[in-house]
């Protein structure tokens, strides 16, 4: 996962200097529509990323050889009842989260909704529906899950804590570069990524960068505090509620900067979180949670583009 953040960086550096160049020697302009290509940059580092990291996962357990690679992340076919209920279920979902949405204190707008536009709909639909959902259920639900689900299970030494000082430090330097790179790639596109950055977002590059530093230098006390902290929560014998709970927050605060950090939609995204990984488990199929989460996705675009006329009309932008 963190090799996939790295590249995602790396082909998003690709992707805006790629545009750059080739809009400085052509001298083509995208300011009538620069939702657009702050959409198109982003999502070319996002689906390029993921593949690397989807690739390198691939190769990493077929290497290891102890089973094939879509056993091993538990991709297993589902009867046809149930891979209907998970359809059902997944728009079911969309519907409790709009009226989760009337109940609690929603924003008036958030950041994604500034780029979702007559010009942009179609793309993050085909994004939305086909590509996310796989890649992020490979990662949350195919790696992230079972692996937090064994170290409740087990807990953690202090040997198998000491091999991630040096991947504390790795993630850390990492983590200050996304905030530079945030703040360099605004810069580069001009107002076009302003959306991205708003919802508090101000001072968060540059804590983000000292934070970044602080544990580059010193990734001890977060080493111990999190192996301390791990098996703390082994010795409830709760370890698929803990992955599941854990899995989900995640998944809700990896959407969060999308939201402008308004709690009440990342909250939702929490909840949505656990429900994929609730099905995930319940079926025993990384399978399972795909077509509830391309279920819930498509019910959403569906929603929104009745709501548009068929997105020709946005007023305050999709909820």
């Amino acid at each position: 996962m963190l090799f996939t953040v790295a590249a995602i960086i790396a082909i998003s550096l690709i992707a805006v200097l790629g545009w750059a160049i080739l809009a400085h020697a052509t001298g083509w302009n995208a300011v009538h529509v620069p939702e657009l290509q702050v959409v198109a940059l982003t999502l070319i580092g996002q689906t390029g990323g993921m593949l690397a990291g989807f690739l390198l996962a691939w190769l990493w357990i077929a290497r290891a050889g102890d089973t094939r690679f879509w056993r091993a992340i538990h991709w297993r076919r589902l009867k046809p009842e149930t891979v209907l209920g998970m359809l059902a279920g997944g728009a079911a979902m969309m519907v409790v989260v709009q009226l989760l949405g009337h109940v609690l204190p929603m924003p008036s707008g958030v950041p994604m909704d500034r780029l979702f536009t007559p010009h942009t709909a179609w793309l993050l639909l085909i994004y939305g529906i086909a590509i996310a959902p796989f890649f992020e259920e490979f990662f949350f639900r195919g790696l992230l899950f079972p692996t937090l689900r064994s170290a409740f299970e087990e807990g953690i030494t202090a040997a198998e804590l000491r091999p991630w000082r040096p991947l504390v430090r790795v993630l850390a330097a990492t983590g200050a570069l996304v905030c530079v790179y945030w703040y360099w790639r605004a810069h580069l596109l001009g107002a076009a990524a302003s959306p991205v950055l708003e919802g508090g977002a101000a001072m968060g590059p540059v804590v983000g960068v000292a934070a970044g530093l602080l544990l580059l230098a010193w990734p001890d006390p977060l080493v111990t505090g999190v192996g301390a902290l791990i098996n703390l929560l082994a010795r409830w014998r709760r370890a698929e509620l803990l992955a599941i709970f854990v899995t989900g927050l995640l998944f809700g605060l990896m959407h969060a900067a999308q939201l402008g950090w308004a709690w009440a939609a990342v909250l939702i995204m929490v909840i949505v979180g656990v429900v994929l990984t609730v099905m995930r488990a319940a079926t025993g199929s990384l399978m399972a949670s795909w077509i509830f989460h391309c279920a819930y996705n498509g019910t959403l675009f569906a929603a929104q583009y009745f709501a548009t006329q068929g997105f020709h009309h946005f007023t305050q932008g999709p909820h």
